[in-house]
C-alpha cells in the first residue's frame, strides 16, 4: 500500500497566505545572503603579533555561516520546500537545497543516494 501525504489547500485563507509571504521571506533572506557574499572582506584582523608587528589575518568566516543558516531555515520550513519543488530550483546560488533535491528525487523515481552528481555536482 502506498502512503501519500493529502494536503489540502483552502487559498482564501490567511493562514495560507501568511505562510507562503513566510516562505518567499526565507527564500529571499537566502538568497540576500549569498549576494551579501561578493561585499564582505575574506579576512578581518585577528589577534596583534608582537613578533610580526601586525594583527594576524583571520578568515571571515560570518557570511558563510549566514548563508548557511539561511539554507537550514528554508530546508526547516515546508512551504519554502514546496515553493522551490514547484520552481525546480535544487540550489540557492552556490548552496544545494537538499531537501528539495530529495523531493524531487522522489517524484521523479531517482534514487539520489545513487546519484553522487546529483548532490554534489560535477567534478
Amino acid at each position: 500500500m502506498t502512503y501519500r501525504k493529502i494536503i489540502t489547500i483552502d487559498g482564501g485563507s490567511a493562514q495560507y497566505w501568511q505562510d507562503r509571504k513566510e516562505g518567499f521571506r526565507l527564500i529571499r533572506e537566502a538568497e540576500e545572503a549569498i549576494e551579501n557574499l561578493r561585499d564582505e572582506r575574506m579576512y578581518i584582523a585577528g589577534r596583534w603579533d608582537d613578533e610580526y608587528g601586525d594583527y594576524e589575518p583571520v578568515e571571515n568566516l560570518a557570511p558563510f555561516d549566514r548563508v548557511d543558516e539561511a539554507i537550514a531555515a528554508i530546508e526547516a520550513n515546508e512551504t519554502a520546500v514546496s515553493i522551490l519543488i514547484a520552481q525546480r530550483r535544487t540550489c540557492i546560488g552556490d548552496w544545494k537545497v537538499r531537501a528539495v533535491i530529495y523531493a524531487l528525487a522522489r517524484i521523479d523515481g531517482i534514487d539520489p543516494e545513487s546519484d553522487y552528481e546529483l548532490l554534489h555536482g560535477p567534478d
